[in-house]
């Protein structure tokens, strides 16, 4: 069983997820947790304070647990990476991608959001800049800038994710993600 702190970053995450965060009420929260104010104000000063924890904890954890698999890879890394991109099995096409969706709405309104949130996009970058590391390092792919290729890998992936939300069709996502396993193609020895 959950704890209270763990079921409230629960629902704050997927709230701020559907409604995003200046449309997520913490009234709204505590009536889905089942809960007074006071049980979230003795972990939480402020909505705000809520909302950098679930960046924190459930993005990073997000992230890290879709993209963290990558690291395991030993052999054909660019082709299962491209797989571990390309499965978006019960992904929400009308919500888009979670951390994009709060570094559009919350970097440019506030500092302590934007560098939490950098810190999990900084994050992704280096997954995926290890992995093409792995590539580069067993001869599967030959770049000598595996830092700016990463930087291009997450925005592909952040870029296509927002064309398939603006169109509410993950069709448009496979679409715009087969260019980039194109470059990658043309990268392998």
């Amino acid at each position: 069983m959950k704890s209270t702190r763990e079921k409230l970053l629960d629902i704050a995450f997927d709230e701020i997820y559907h409604n995003g965060y200046a449309n997520t009420s913490v009234d709204k929260i505590l009536k889905k947790a089942n809960m007074n104010k006071g049980s979230m104000y003795h972990f939480f000063k402020s909505k705000k304070e809520l909302g950098l924890a679930v960046i924190r904890e459930r993005v990073n954890e997000y992230i890290v647990g879709k993209y963290g698999a990558l690291l395991t890879y030993e052999e054909n890394i660019c082709d299962e990476m491209m797989k571990l991109i390309k499965n978006r099995n019960n992904f929400d096409f009308s919500c888009g991608c979670k951390l994009n969706n709060m570094m559009q709405e919350l970097s440019p309104i506030d500092k302590d959001f934007k560098e939490a949130l950098e810190i999990v996009y900084l994050k992704f970058e280096n997954i995926i800049e290890h992995v093409l590391d792995k590539a580069v390092a067993k001869n599967e792919i030959v770049h000598n800038d595996t830092k700016a290729l990463s930087l291009f890998v997450v925005a592909s992936i952040e870029g296509c994710l927002g064309t398939a939300k603006k169109s509410q069709d993950g069709n448009f996502f496979q679409t715009c993600i087969s260019q980039l396993e194109l470059l990658l193609n043309s990268l392998k020895k």
